[in-house]
C-alpha cells in the first residue's frame, strides 16, 4: 500500500515509556484517511461521540462516519478497545460480531439507537451478503473471531455470500465448548437456519480445519452433502499434536503455555510479534499471568494503554478451551474429499508429505495448493489474493461438478 501523503520531521515524538507516540504526529494537509471519497462529518451527538471514541482508539484523524473501521486500521485487539471504550463512555454493550456488521460510525449508531441486543446467540457473522452463489462458511482457529477472515473476504469477489462462525464465550455469554465435537454441533445448528440443506462449502484455517473436518463428518452422518471442505494451513491432528509437542514450553504448566501461543495468536497475524517469556510467567501467580501478557502487548504497540485485563479474559479462555479440544481431537477417517491450501513456507520439517497428515484420515481424493509465504501471512495482504483465486477456482470447480 502506498502512502498517500508524506510529512517529513526532524524526529520522531516518543511517549515517556519510549514508544512512538502517533497522538503527538502532525495530519498530512487536506488528506482523509477514510475510505470513501467522500468525507461526512457526524451529524448529532452520538455520532460525534463515536467518532471521539474512534479516532482515540485508532489514533487517526479526520474519520467520518462512513468509514470502515476495518480499512483505516482497525484488527481484532483494536476492536477490543474499542468495544471497552463504548462501554464505559456511552454504557452500551458491544459485539466483535455486532462491530463486523456494522463498521462504520453511521451504521453503529443506528444499531445503538435502536437499542438492538448485541449480544445474540448465534455464532453466524454476515460477512457479505450480496450475490447469488452458495454461501461460504469460514471456520476460524483457536482465536475464535473471523476477524481472520476479513482480507480473504474482500478478495473473494461480490458475487459470493460470506459468513464467518465466532465461537460462543467471546462475549462472556457462556463458558466455551470444550469439544470440537460439541462446537461443530453448535455451528451446523446456526448454519442450517440459513441454509437448510447442501450442498455446504466449508473453510477452515489452521485449528479451524479441524473444526470443519467435525462439521463435514456430521454433516456426512446426517445424509447431508458437501461441495467443499477448503482447508487453510491446516494439518492433520497426528501432525498438529507433533508441533505442539515440539513447542518451547510445553512442558509447562498448560496455562503458561498456552498465554505463550495467545500471545503469539494475537500478534502474528497482524505482522508483530509480542515477545513473552514463560520464565517470567513461571514466577507470576496464575492471576497475573495475563496482565503480564497484556502489558507485554502494550510495549510491543499492539494494544493501546486504556485496554484492562478484563478485556482479554474471554477471548483467552476461547483461545485455551478451542486449542486444548483441537489437541485432544481424534478425527475419524473422512469419507469425501478435501483441498489443502498449505504455506510455501512450513512451521515444521513435513518429510516430503505435502498432505500433512491428512492421507491416513481422507478416503477420498485430496487437492493440494502452496501459497507463497508462512503460516499467517498467507491469509493478510497482498499474498491473500494468490490463496484468494486459488479458492475461487475449487469453489468453481466444486460448483461445476
Amino acid at each position: 500500500m502506498m502512502p498517500s501523503a508524506f510529512v517529513m520531521l526532524d524526529s520522531l515524538p516518543l511517549t515517556p515509556n519510549g514508544k512512538i507516540d502517533r497522538r503527538a504526529l502532525p495530519a498530512p494537509d487536506g488528506t482523509s484517511t477514510g475510505s470513501d471519497a467522500t468525507f461526512i462529518e457526524p451529524r448529532d451527538t452520538l455520532e460525534l461521540q463515536l467518532t471521539q471514541i474512534w479516532s482515540d482508539v485508532l489514533e487517526v484523524s479526520p474519520i467520518g462516519i462512513r468509514d470502515n473501521f476495518f480499512d483505516i486500521g482497525g484488527h481484532s485487539l483494536l476492536a477490543i478497545a474499542l468495544i471497552a471504550r463504548v462501554q464505559q463512555q456511552l454504557g452500551k454493550n458491544l459485539s466483535l460480531g455486532a462491530l463486523l456488521q456494522s463498521p462504520t460510525i453511521e451504521q453503529l449508531a443506528i444499531s445503538l439507537r435502536s437499542g438492538k441486543d448485541y449480544e445474540s446467540t448465534s455464532p453466524l457473522v454476515k460477512m457479505q451478503s450480496d450475490g447469488d452463489l452458495p454461501p461460504l462458511f469460514l471456520i476460524p482457529p483457536s482465536s475464535g473471531t473471523v476477524l481472520f477472515y476479513l482480507d480473504l473476504a474482500r478478495n473473494l469477489g461480490s458475487e459470493q455470500p460470506i459468513y464467518g462462525l465466532q465461537a460462543p464465550g467471546l462475549n462472556g455469554e457462556r463458558s466455551p465448548f470444550t469439544t470440537l465435537k460439541e462446537l461443530a454441533t453448535h455451528h451446523l445448528k446456526a448454519i442450517k437456519t440459513i441454509q437448510p440443506r447442501g450442498p455446504y462449502y466449508l473453510v477452515g484455517f489452521c485449528v479451524g480445519g479441524h473444526l470443519a473436518l467435525e462439521m463435514a463428518q456430521q454433516l456426512h452422518q446426517q445424509g447431508d452433502t458437501l461441495a467443499l471442505l477448503a482447508l487453510i494451513e491446516a494439518s492433520a491432528p497426528e501432525h498438529h499434536r507433533l508441533l505442539i509437542d515440539s513447542t518451547p514450553g510445553r512442558m509447562l504448566s498448560p496455562d503458561i503455555f498456552y498465554l505463550r501461543l495467545f500471545a503469539e495468536e494475537m500478534s502474528a497475524p497482524w505482522g508483530k510479534e509480542v515477545l513473552v517469556s514463560c520464565e517470567e510467567l513461571q514466577q507470576l501467580i496464575p492471576e497475573e499471568r495475563l496482565g503480564y501478557v497484556l502489558e507485554r502487548a502494550k510495549m510491543f504497540d499492539l494494544l493501546p494503554e486504556e485496554v484492562r485485563v478484563e478485556d482479554l479474559e474471554n477471548l483467552f479462555e476461547v483461545f485455551q478451551a478451542t486449542a486444548i479440544a483441537s489437541y485432544n481431537y481424534e478425527a475419524r477417517p473422512y469419507p469425501g474429499n478435501i483441498v489443502l491450501f498449505n504455506a510455501s513456507e512450513q512451521l515444521i520439517d513435513i518429510g516430503g508429505d505435502r498432505t500433512l497428515g491428512w492421507r491416513d484420515y481422507v478416503g477420498g481424493e485430496i487437492e493440494i495448493h502452496e501459497i507463497p509465504g508462512e503460516h499467517f501471512s498467507i491469509i493478510r495482504e497482498p499474498q491473500v489474493r494468490v490463496l484468494a483465486e486459488r479458492l475461487k477456482q475449487a469453489r468453481d470447480r466444486a460448483l461445476a461438478n
